[in-house]
């Protein structure tokens, strides 16, 4: 499934709606993963995952003040000195 972009054609409202569906489909879903463990339900339960991932992108598009983006820090390098 290819990943919708929410923030083209959607209002902020109509995305939070989505994204309020796709949780409690969620919820809904985990439980019937819970109870029997079948390999559809885990398909369902990775689109699920896959829409909501969707919304929160369009959602910091869209607002990006009331949903900023997440910050995040990395660092890399080598410390010391290597010898040949």
């Amino acid at each position: 499934m290819a990943a919708i972009d929410y923030s083209v054609g959607f209002t902020i409202s109509e995305v939070e709606e989505i994204l309020a569906v796709q949780k409690a489909e969620l919820k809904k879903t985990l439980s019937a993963y819970a109870n029997d463990g079948s390999s559809y339900t885990k398909r369902r339960i990775d689109e699920i995952h896959e829409i909501i991932a969707a919304c929160q992108c369009a959602l910091r598009k869209l607002a990006p003040d009331r949903y900023p983006a997440v910050r995040r820090v990395g660092l890399s390098g080598v410390y010391g000195v290597m010898e040949k």
